[in-house]
């Protein structure tokens, strides 16, 4: 370490030659929200200098700006539908190097192994993968999932696996309670001085108190401006959501003053691999705060400075000395135009393709390759019995994951519940996949607009049991059947006929083909789902994934039954 010290100390006082110069950049100093121009000397992958320096290798930057790199505040990589090798080569060129990343998805699958392999695959990487260990898996008590993490599975990642924190707590009940076994999680990251993340969907004053209480700093599920204030006048991170289904940056930023805005952060939580490729990541939110009247300045600090001082990333989130030598080329900076990726140094990343080799994706475990246990399904699986015409429904709003809930008229014939294209009534099913018990839940979903035919996916927030939206029994119980076949995945049928599919065999989350041919599949699902009717400018895959999560409100539903998730309990479809 003194070695190293003394080589940086060198460098920075022009004593040595720095390995790496770039002259003549206009630095973005996400400091003082102002620009320069400089040269930035780097040795053993750290900004050592700025000022005029020579260097063993010399870059010109010719002008261009040289911002730091940004950083993903928190997501769940399994929403890409590829595994960690794949996902850098996806938004490295963007711009993003470092990404708080929580498997929750797959922990609820394969538990503690699952995530031991995650953090495997995220070794070596051009991208710096921060794993934060699952908190609440199962999510609750009111559905059924593949696996559990303990308390000791949790220390156990902190211990022997370098987790870096705990992930979003989103039990809040146990929470507020005092629950024996969610106490002793956030004890077991108190004690090591890891970082906890917030997941506080709908509460109140008097909840987000017990939050921060209960040591947790930062949370992503503000949908509105007043709950992004409230978050801030408690001390707390707010990290602004733009995924695919949840989009929260426009409806949050009326809040950004100069005086706050220090305490907001980017992040994508759940986004397809197709908004990945054609909008970008963090990136995206960048560019749409800008759009939308932030300064250029501020938005590039938002995913740098400060989602490196939300998460103790000491050495990340500027272009200054003693920061590591991450930073980005960039022409414009109204329109965000990359030309270069820097990480530790080395340019990894040019006009939006990899420059640097990501090395060979690790091969799952075969439990992760064999993990849809469907018990099969009977002619009545899929029926929904109702005592009145009057009925709870889930109703879906574009762009957010909450839901309304719905009291409305609905078609009942001999006793059952017969959706209803003219009213967009459709039949939504969640079977569970994990251990064959045969629960099937059946409810009423408004708001996904099919014609005929069936949507189906593996991915089926938090549980990931499998979901079905359709017109009829007949396509639902077609499509739950397909992507059971193929060990997980998404599916667009029509009756009897296969329209298009993405096996996702790892975990039934993940593909393990190259990002270029799942995204390929992804275009082929969007034009089955015109086929079907589908006339939305929205990804209805990501909305029906959410429809099974009971702690994002409202009304949602699990493999027993249809979820109140403002009384945290089952309730009757029909309407008593």
């Amino acid at each position: 370490m003194r070695q190293t010290l003394q080589t940086r100390i060198g460098a920075a006082t022009r004593r040595e030659k720095a390995e790496i110069v770039v002259k003549n950049a206009m630095i973005v100093d996400v400091f003082t929200l102002t620009t320069y121009k400089a040269d930035i000397a780097v040795t053993d992958g750290m900004i050592v200098g700025i000022g005029e320096y020579d260097g063993q290798t010399e870059v010109d930057a010719n002008g261009l700006y040289v911002a730091p790199t940004f950083i993903d505040g928190h997501v769940h990589i399994e929403s890409a539908m590829v595994p960690p090798e794949e996902f850098t080569k996806i938004v490295v060129p963007r711009g993003v190097t470092t990404v708080m990343a929580d498997p929750h998805e797959i922990a609820n699958v394969g538990g503690i192994k699952a995530v031991t392999y995650m953090i495997e695959a995220a070794k070596n990487l051009p991208l710096d993968i921060k794993i934060m260990v699952p908190s609440c898996v199962p999510a609750t008590e009111f559905e059924h999932n593949g696996a559990e993490l303990t308390t000791e599975d949790i220390e156990s990642l902190f211990d022997q696996h370098q987790a870096y924190g705990l992930a979003e707590v989103m039990d809040y009940p146990a929470v507020f309670s005092g629950d024996e076994k969610m106490l002793s999680k956030l004890e077991a990251a108190w004690k090591r001085g890891k970082k906890i993340d917030g997941h506080a969907a709908g509460l109140d004053e008097v909840g987000l108190n017990a939050y921060r209480v209960a040591g947790i700093s930062n949370d992503h599920e503000a949908v509105t401006a007043e709950e992004a204030l409230a978050r801030l006048r408690l001390g707390m991170y707010v990290l602004m959501r733009e995924g695919t289904a949840a989009k929260d940056v426009e409806a949050l930023l009326p809040i950004l003053t100069p005086q706050n805005a220090r305490r907001c952060v980017f992040a994508t939580d759940d986004k397809h691999l197709d908004d990945l490729v054609n909008e970008g990541s963090i990136d995206a939110s960048v560019r749409k705060a800008i759009q939308l009247g932030v300064d250029p300045l501020q938005a590039i600090q938002m995913a740098s400075l400060n989602a490196a001082e939300c998460f103790g990333l000491s050495e990340k989130g500027a272009v200054a000395p003693g920061y590591e030598a991450s930073f980005l080329m960039i022409r414009d900076l109204d329109k965000l135009e990359i030309e270069a990726v820097y990480i530790k140094g080395e340019c990894v990343a040019e006009n939006g393709e990899m420059t640097r080799t990501v090395r060979d994706a690790i091969k799952p475990p075969s439990y992760l390759l064999n993990s849809v246990h469907l018990e099969p399904l009977t002619a009545n699986s899929l029926e929904l019995k109702l005592d009145s015409s009057k009925a709870h429904v889930i109703g879906v709003t574009p762009g957010s994951i909450v839901t309304d809930h719905l009291i409305e008229e609905v078609d009942v014939t001999n006793g059952f519940f017969v959706p209803s294209i003219k009213n967009n009534q459709l039949k939504l099913v969640v079977a569970e996949r994990h251990h064959k018990l045969g629960h099937v839940g059946v409810g009423i979903v408004k708001g996904i607009p099919l014609k005929e035919g069936a949507i189906v996916a593996t991915v089926a927030h938090d549980s990931h049991n499998i979901v079905a939206c359709g017109t009829d029994d007949k396509s639902i119980k077609f499509a739950i059947e397909q992507v059971a076949k193929q060990e997980g995945g998404i599916a667009v049928v029509r009756g009897q006929e296969l329209l298009a599919e993405l096996p996702l065999p790892l975990a039934g989350l993940m593909s393990l083909k190259p990002f270029e041919e799942v995204n390929g599949a992804l275009q082929k699902l969007e034009a089955a789902l015109r086929d079907i009717g589908f006339d939305g400018d929205w990804n209805p895959f990501l909305t029906l994934s959410f429809l099974a999560l009971p702690v994002i409100p409202s009304l949602k539903l699990t493999d027993t039954g249809l979820f109140d998730v403002k009384r945290f309990s089952h309730i009757n479809v029909a309407d008593d």
